[in-house]
This record gives structure tokens, C-alpha cells and sequence, in this order.
């Protein structure tokens, strides 16, 4: 069944393989009779006359206007473009124009028999969970966010370690003492919570991971909690400390300064992410293929 849909293009900026292939998909997309809209940076780097000026759209209300969201580059460029909420989430394309990319798993070559099968309704589509977060300070809510694969607090390159009074569904867990801590989703599980030792989480599983960045307390270990669970940390600092030694973090991409006594709630979001997955892999094979271990 082929239906009429919005196509959003976002691409990895300054990259000219993206970049041609965005016109291509632009192309393809009008000769389906779909209508078309641009990421405002993305369209920056295209040629003069490639999208209306009425097709271009701020990153961020991306999710919103469209129902295929084409992303042509590396996680990063993913991430960026599909971790803002949408009541109704398109359905994610992710083209690896990247490195490692194990969120954008889908090659050049399989992006038009991709969009075909997604035209079609018979495409592969696996959900992932995100993480929201907020920030409360002496009582009152300071910031929330929403995040695709990880939450992380921790210290600046200078300062000294600090605690985290670390809370499950409002029961005392442990103190952690160290660098900080990270808080990922399944899908997350394989970027910074794997370089810092946490444990790999197929993503349909409903979990929460916290894996400790450099714990002081060697016994410390990374726990993978039910997804419905809600987590608190509470920022610990010595007194000499000034502000901005600890920060929050949002998928690597956005952060705000903590103060003593700060925070940080943290629970699964009522969001989600569609990912369109590619039709010649599995999920172990790109597991495999990305880390190698396939190798003799």
C-alpha cells in the first residue's frame, strides 16, 4: 500500500556524499508524489534551487512534520536529529555516512529499497526507548530533557571527584563516589556506557542501565534496572568545589552546570524513536561487524 507521506531530509553537514545523496532522496521522494521538507543546516549546504524556501525547517521541529525521517550521516547526526519528542514519532531512516554507526545501520545502497519497502508499509520498523530527565534545585524544577541513548553526570577535566546519593523509586541505593555516573537505554548501552564498562543490552529489552565513570569504591559495578524504574541523583560536592565542576550531559550533545545539592530525576520518557532497520542484517551481525568480533 502506497500512500502519500512527508519526507524530512536531514545530513551530515560538510559532507559531500551526504549532501548529493540528500538531492537524490529529494528526487526520488517528489517522483513518489511525497512531499518534502529540509533541515535548515542541511539545506545550507545544498545548491541554490534544490528545496523551497518553505521546505526548510529547524532541526528540532523535524519530528513533527514529517512521517519518514531520512538522516544521512553518522550517530551523531541520528541523534541530533530524531531526540526531539514527537506525540507522533516518524519512522527513522538512519544511512550510515559515518564510522562505526550502530545506530545508522542502513548502507547508501539500501536507502532506495529501504524508502520502497517504507512506502510500501512493509519495512522493518523496531522501537527504542529515551530517557527524560529533569533538573530540581532547592525544591524547585530547574531544566527537563529528553534524551535517545544516555544521560550522564560528571566532573570537568580538573575537578576533583565528587558523590552521587544514588536513589531507586525513592529507596537509597548507594553513594557513588568517582567521576560521575552514566544512565543509557538499551540502545545507548553501546556508546559510552560499553567504553566505561557497562554491560551490552539488546534494545527491545525494557531496562535502564547505570554504569559508574571511575569509581572510587572498587565493588562498584554496573546495574541493569527494570525500564519503569525511577532513579535520583543527588550531587555531593566538597566544600571548596565552585560551580560547573560537575555537569549534566544529554546524549553528548547538551549539558547544563550542577550545583551542591542538586537533582537529577530520571526515569524512562513516555517518547520513543521508530528506527527503520536494515532487511540484510541483524542486530548481531552489526554487533559483530562494528565490534569486531568476528575477527580471528
Amino acid at each position: 500500500m502506497n500512500t502519500t507521506k512527508t519526507f524530512g531530509i536531514v545530513a551530515k553537514p560538510q559532507d559531500e556524499r551526504a549532501q548529493r545523496l540528500s538531492v537524490e532522496t529529494i528526487n526520488w521522494a517528489r517522483g513518489q508524489g511525497c512531499s518534502v521538507i529540509v533541515d535548515r543546516e542541511t539545506a545550507r549546504h545544498l545548491a541554490p534551487g534544490a528545496v523551497e524556501p518553505s521546505q526548510v525547517v529547524d532541526r528540532h521541529e523535524m519530528s513533527s512534520q514529517c512521517q519518514v525521517l531520512v538522516v544521512l550521516g553518522g550517530d551523531g547526526t541520528l541523534i541530533s536529529a530524531s531526540r526531539h519528542p514527537a506525540a507522533s514519532p516518524p519512522l527513522v531512516v538512519g544511512v550510515n555516512m559515518g564510522t562505526l554507526g550502530f545506530l545508522t545501520e542502513i548502507t547508501a545502497e539500501e536507502l532506495f529499497p529501504t524508502l520502497e519497502a517504507v512506502l510500501n508499509e512493509a519495512a522493518r520498523v523496531e522501537p527504542r526507548a529515551m530517557l527524560s530527565a529533569r533538573v530540581v534545585r532547592q525544591g524547585k524544577e530547574l531544566l527537563s530533557y529528553t534524551a535517545l541513548n544516555d544521560i550522564v553526570i560528571t566532573k570537568q577535566a580538573i575537578a576533583r571527584i565528587f558523590g552521587l546519593e544514588f536513589s531507586v523509586d525513592g529507596q537509597f541505593a548507594a553513594m557513588i563516589r568517582g567521576d560521575g555516573a552514566i544512565v543509557s537505554t538499551p540502545g545507548g548501552s553501546t556508546a559510552y556506557s560499553l567504553a566505561a564498562g557497562g554491560s551490552i543490552v539488546h534494545p527491545s529489552v525494557d531496562a535502564t542501565l547505570v554504569t559508574p565513570i571511575c569509581p572510587h569504591l572498587l565493588t562498584w559495578r554496573p546495574l541493569v534496572l527494570p525500564g519503569a524504574a525511577e532513579l535520583s541523583f543527588r550531587t555531593v560536592m566538597q566544600p571548596e568545589s565552585g560551580d560547573g565542576e560537575v555537569y549534566l550531559t544529554l546524549d553528548g550533545q547538551e549539558g547544563v552546570g550542577l550545583t551542591n545539592g542538586d537533582i537529577v530525576e530520571i526515569r524512562k520518557s513516555k517518547h520513543f524513536v521508530k528506527f527503520v532497520k536494515s532487511s540484510s542484517k541483524n542486530y548481531f551481525e552489526i554487533l559483530a561487524t562494528k565490534l569486531k568480533w568476528a575477527n580471528q
